[in-house]
């Protein structure tokens, strides 16, 4: 099990701010978020071996690229969002990341039948790849619980085609995550560590979200992916600063619940 943080905590950081910080708080991996109209970076204008460079640069090691899902608006926008996320499964695939994660758009915006046909296109790019996409649950989004994660697997049949269980996500739609990882198994293969109070991302250990009983959940099933350190608390500024506490803080929990 290892331990890894996403830049979403410094979303208000540059790309080049964001690795010094994050090596400075003691990570040595991270999960880049590469939204082209958000942060950090647009995977087009990086080639795979200048990305790597630059992390590796800053002492950080790629564990998971998050492009953004599926757009559902137009058949324009799912070939559009598709064809970028392909993009990302070839950047992975040669830098070695082997996890791309990615949410579905807001709930009742489209049906998920609409991304279910464009998660099948992706299925057949990673054949032949050592390439994972890790569906992420969010709270108010097409996928947000037990039945969403049923019907995509249900359509996409491929062992490469997983879930990241967002444990703050999962708090805040009142869905029991520990279950999850009973009922999907191998399916389960990146994980988002927050902590909530209700639908509030608060820092690690000030909320009420079991990390605990996953991680101890996650060491019987012999899980050997990411945590991956989450912290989008409504005070934006401080985030960085409750990413870099919440590493020992982590670090000590998976030594507390080893079996």
């Amino acid at each position: 099990m290892k331990i890894c943080c996403c830049s979403v905590c410094y979303r208000h950081q540059s790309f080049d701010e964001c690795l010094a910080m994050m090596a400075e708080a003691g990570y040595q991996a991270m999960e880049l978020v590469a939204i082209p109209t958000w942060i950090h970076v647009d995977l087009n204008a990086f080639t795979a071996v200048e990305l790597q460079a630059k992390c590796e640069a800053a002492g950080l090691t790629l564990a998971a690229l998050y492009p953004g899902g599926v757009r559902c608006a137009s058949a324009e926008s799912v070939a559009t969002s598709v064809a970028y996320i392909k993009r990302a499964i070839d950047i992975a695939q040669e830098t070695g990341v082997g996890r791309i994660v990615f949410t579905g758009e807001k709930r009742g915006s489209a049906p998920l039948d609409v991304a279910i046909e464009g998660y099948k296109q992706l299925a057949d790019h990673l054949v032949g790849k050592d390439v994972a996409i890790c569906l992420e649950n969010h709270y108010g989004n097409q996928v947000e619980v037990p039945d969403d994660y049923r019907q995509v697997f249900a359509a996409v049949d491929s062992p490469q085609f997983g879930m990241t269980i967002d444990t703050g996500h999962f708090t805040s739609s009142q869905v029991d995550f520990i279950a999850m990882v009973d009922e999907f198994g191998p399916r389960v293969k990146h994980i988002h560590i927050k902590d909530h109070i209700a639908t509030e991302s608060v820092p690690l250990g000030k909320g009420q979200t079991d990390n605990a009983g996953l991680i101890a959940r996650l060491w019987q099933t012999g899980f050997d992916g990411y945590l991956s350190v989450e912290v989008e608390a409504k005070d934006h500024e401080n985030n960085p600063r409750y990413a870099a506490e919440a590493l020992p803080v982590l670090k000590a929990l998976v030594e507390q619940c080893k079996p």
